[in-house]
C-alpha cells in the first residue's frame, strides 16, 4: 500500500507582507518613469568585475573620480552634469552644487571600493528620482529607504548589500537590500544563484531564501513585466541604466 504523499510546504516568507508589497510597488514606480519593463531588460547588474571596474594602477582622487565615472556610466547618467568632491578636511560642508553642478562627496581615506559604488550610487539615485513627479510609495516618510531601493532597481544591489554594515548612509538593512537584490534577478531574468559567488559569504543563503519566496508571487512579476512607462520619450531615454556593450 502507498503511503499517502506528504502536503507540500510553503517556504516561509523572507519579509513580511508589507514590506514586500512595499518593495514591488517601488518597483512599478521606478519603472513608471524610467521607461516602463521593456527598457528595464536592458539595465546591467553591475558587479565587482573587471569588465565592470576596469580602471587599475590609479589612486587618491584619480581613483576615486574614475570610479564615479563608472558608476556613473553604469547608471545610464553619464551626460548628466554632476561631479565627486572629497568633503573638506577640516569638517566644513561642501555646497551642494558647484556653478549649478551637483557636487557629490566622500570621506576621504574611509571607504572601501565596495561601499563607494554603493555611496555614489545612492547618490545618483537621488538626483534620478528627484525628477519624478510622483512621489515615492508611502510618501515622505519612505523616501529615503526608496533611494536605496531605486539604486538596487538602477542595478547596483550587489554593492548595496554586500556594504550595509560598513556604512551609515542606507536606510533598508542587510536582509532588505538582498530581497531587493533577488526581485531584481527575477524581474530581469536572471538566475539569481548565479551571481551568489558576488555577495559576502553570509549573504548568500539570505538570496537563496529570498529568492525562494518571490518565485511564489508571480502574480506580481506579471504586473511589473506589464508597466510601460508614462513620462515622455525623452525623460524616459535618460533616465534608466543602459546595458554594457
Amino acid at each position: 500500500m502507498r503511503a499517502p504523499s506528504s502536503p507540500q510546504v510553503k517556504p516561509k516568507s523572507f519579509l513580511d507582507a508589507p514590506r514586500r508589497e512595499w518593495q514591488f510597488a517601488v518597483f512599478a514606480w521606478m519603472l513608471r518613469n524610467c521607461g516602463g519593463y521593456p527598457k528595464f531588460l536592458d539595465t546591467t547588474l553591475v558587479l565587482p568585475i573587471e569588465e565592470h571596474f576596469p580602471d587599475r594602477d590609479l589612486t587618491g582622487h584619480a581613483a576615486v573620480a574614475a570610479l564615479f565615472r563608472r558608476v556613473r556610466d553604469h547608471a545610464g547618467m553619464a551626460d548628466w552634469p554632476c561631479m565627486v568632491e572629497p568633503e573638506p578636511a577640516d569638517g566644513r560642508a561642501l555646497p551642494a552644487t558647484s556653478d549649478r553642478i551637483p557636487v557629490i562627496t566622500y570621506e576621504r581615506g574611509e571607504l572601501a571600493a565596495m561601499s563607494m559604488v554603493g555611496a555614489f550610487a545612492r547618490e545618483l539615485a537621488r538626483l534620478l528620482v528627484e525628477t519624478f513627479e510622483e512621489p515615492p510609495p508611502g510618501g515622505a516618510l519612505l523616501h529615503e529607504p526608496a533611494i536605496d531601493l531605486a539604486a538596487v532597481f538602477m542595478g547596483f544591489g550587489m554593492f548595496m548589500a554586500n556594504s550595509t554594515l560598513e556604512t551609515t548612509r542606507y536606510d533598508l538593512n542587510e536582509g532588505e537590500f538582498v530581497h531587493a537584490l533577488a526581485l531584481f534577478c527575477l524581474l530581469r531574468k536572471l538566475e539569481p544563484e548565479s551571481i551568489a559567488r558576488h555577495l559576502n559569504p553570509h549573504l548568500r543563503k539570505y538570496l537563496r531564501l529570498a529568492s525562494r519566496d518571490l518565485a511564489q508571487h508571480q502574480l506580481d512579476f506579471h504586473k511589473l513585466r506589464s508597466v510601460f512607462a508614462v513620462v515622455s520619450v525623452d525623460v524616459a531615454e535618460r533616465t534608466l541604466p543602459t546595458k554594457v556593450r
